[in-house]
């Protein structure tokens, strides 16, 4: 007995563990290593930008207060720091460490705090796991032994849906979701285990100022204890400033990835519906994307951080492709044998950005301004937005949501005469719900009839999952969201049907029903860049039930999707309106070919509404 439920408790886990490794591919945005480097880098580049920010006279100057008031000292053989007191050899924790296990692994600064000072902890055994990743040149340690180590890390996964954008609502919308209230209340230790329950609900760039705020208060209380001459209470306060300051980073990072800019927060559809798919999908593609200083850039997703884009590929000469040719977006203190991307340069350069507005606090305070930046954050809402543009430059670096109407956020001046331009990049993707419709798990309602001489009354009802959350695909050339004419799009995903044949008494057809699976393929042609025809088909098996006799059957399917291609789209109709109009007009439809073991070939033609995806 005791070995059956041995058995029954390993299978369970399995099971368990299987779901959250699905789930935990997708729900965070750069690996381990990626905001490692990004974290490291802005550190190894931060005296210079506090030399450049007023805040020290040199970068000796600025290393040396870093050093001291932080207990830091130079990673061997590297140009990170490394944070001393939370150091567990041979773990090394870096300043891009602590951005890298924040929101993935630990879920507030504390416990982050606690749990790489304890050496014998979990959170020292996945960095360990992260750490050897990394030297084989892997992004992250797989999901699985992250999941053996601590289950708590696929928990995580499932509940902070904090890492995304929250896709369709513009950037003022994005900063009203900062809450002042919760912000102040970090002020009491024992309430950040609550707090940041409430945090994980929140997009990541207003979780990322939530936090940010909260640690500028406490360079803030540092640079006054400093004022006052207490060294040990400011070295406190501004380590913990740091702490709050590296998880704020992880998700302004995370900002930055483009299958997080592009998916709707909600558990539901990252578990179940289409965050997932839609995530892995603009992961392999580039996102057009722009900020309020009117850059623009090519976004990727993880461990795409620095893909080497081989741009031999299209050169016709070697005068321009080298690995270490300098480009404008180069930054120094890297590896100069490492190809560095645009998307590379602009998150290093937000992040840098975001911790010289902590220094900048401090450096203040110790002069005795006296600020307090939780006595500024306006009581309304609607106040919030304009309080962060004044009052916190790095949100020029984000990039600017998808759905944002310029005219309503302060770009800079220099590039007004552009905004037409900006305009088009940041407005929703026409492409981004028709990819949805082919990448995210849908649902549709089947009505048919035979084709034969003799269906008066003969109906078929029936319906179709389209698993497509697994999927293999080849979108146009694969450079970008917007689709030329002469493009296609493939698609292949698995698929489960099956529908009930209903037939009067009086017809020579028999009623019967069957279920089958198989595969699932689609073709999309485009004549413009927002009309195409869509064919597509399936070939399933499964079993046909009708007079008491179960029998194998095979399924093939041919379809056309229509609407389209007149530019009657519709997946970006709201379902009261989709399902309706899939009922009244033809806009999808298919005919099978049922051939059931010993019986005549059936033909059946096929009206498909979607219903769900």
């Amino acid at each position: 007995m005791n070995k059956r439920n041995t058995i029954k408790q390993l299978l369970h886990r399995g099971c368990l563990l299987m779901g959250i490794s699905a789930i935990t591919s997708s729900a965070f945005a750069w690996d381990f290593a990626e905001h490692r480097k990004i974290g490291d880098r802005a550190m190894s580049l931060l005296p210079r930008y506090l030399v450049e920010n007023g805040i020290f006279p040199n970068e000796a100057v600025a290393d040396s207060a870093l050093l001291q008031i932080l207990n830091m000292s130079h990673m061997p053989g590297s140009n990170a720091y490394a944070m001393n007191e939370l150091t567990q050899l041979p773990n090394i924790v870096t300043y891009g460490t602590l951005c890298g296990l924040a929101g993935d692994h630990v879920e507030n600064p504390m416990l982050l705090e606690t749990g790489l000072q304890t050496h014998f902890s979990k959170t020292n055994r996945t960095l360990a796991l992260e750490t050897q990743a990394m030297n084989e040149f892997l992004t992250g340690a797989n999901s699985k032994e992250l999941l053996d180590i601590n289950l708590a890390y696929g928990i995580l996964a499932i509940k902070d849906l904090s890492h995304f954008y929250a896709y369709g609502k513009g950037l003022n919308e994005h900063l009203k979701m900062i809450d002042p209230e919760l912000i102040r209340r970090l002020q009491r230790p024992s309430e950040v285990n609550k707090v940041f329950d409430k945090l994980n609900q929140l997009p990541s760039m207003s979780k990322y100022f939530c936090i940010h705020i909260f640690a500028i208060y406490l360079a803030q209380e540092a640079g006054k204890e400093m004022c006052k001459g207490d060294t040990q209470m400011a070295s406190n306060l501004m380590f913990y400033a740091t702490m709050y300051e590296a998880f704020a980073e992880h998700f302004l990072q995370d900002s930055f990835a483009s299958g997080h800019q592009m998916v709707r927060r909600g558990f539901s559809a990252s578990a179940v519906s289409n965050n997932k798919s839609l995530h892995d999908f603009y992961n392999t593609i580039p996102v057009q994307t722009a900020n309020l200083k009117g850059e623009t850039w090519s976004a990727y997703g993880d461990k795409r951080l620095n893909q080497n884009m081989m741009e031999y590929n299209e050169a016709d000469d070697y005068r321009h492709i080298r690995v270490t040719e300098k480009h404008p977006y180069s930054l120094e203190k890297g590896d100069s044998y490492e190809r560095e991307t645009k998307v590379f340069y602009q998150v290093v350069t937000a992040t840098c950005e975001s911790i010289v507005e902590v220094w900048k606090a401090y450096q203040n305070a110790l002069e005795g301004s006296g600020e307090n930046i939780l006595n500024e954050i306006p009581s309304e809402r609607d106040d919030l937005p304009q309080f962060v543009y004044d009052r916190f430059p790095v949100i020029k670096d984000f990039p600017i949501p998808f759905g944002t109407n310029l005219d309503d956020v302060p770009l800079e001046a220099s590039v007004a005469d552009r905004k037409d331009e900006l305009q088009l990049i940041v407005q929703e993707p026409f492409t981004r719900n028709f990819i949805r419709s082919r990448v995210a798990n849908s649902f549709m309602f089947l009505i048919g009839t035979p084709i034969h001489s003799n269906r008066d009354g003969v109906m078929t009802y029936g319906g179709r999952l389209n698993v497509s959350m697994i999927n293999w695909h080849k979108f146009g050339k694969g450079k970008g969201m917007i689709m030329e004419p002469g493009d296609i799009a493939h698609w292949v995903s698995p698929t489960i049907s099956g529908y009930y044949m209903h037939a009067p008494s009086s017809s020579y057809t028999i009623k019967n029903w069957n279920v089958k699976a198989g595969a699932n393929y689609n073709m999309d042609i485009f004549v413009s860049p927002k009309r195409f025809l869509g064919l597509y088909s399936y070939f399933e098996m499964g079993i046909d039930r009708r007079n008491d006799e179960t029998r194998f059957l095979v399924a093939p399917s041919v379809g056309i999707q229509l609407g389209s291609l007149i530019g009657v789209h519709n997946f970006n109709m709201p379902g009261w309106l989709r399902i309706p109009l899939g009922i009244i007009l033809p806009l999808k439809f298919a005919v099978t070919c049922n051939k059931v073991a010993g019986r005549p070939v059936e033909w059946i033609s096929n009206m498909e509404v979607d219903i769900l995806f």
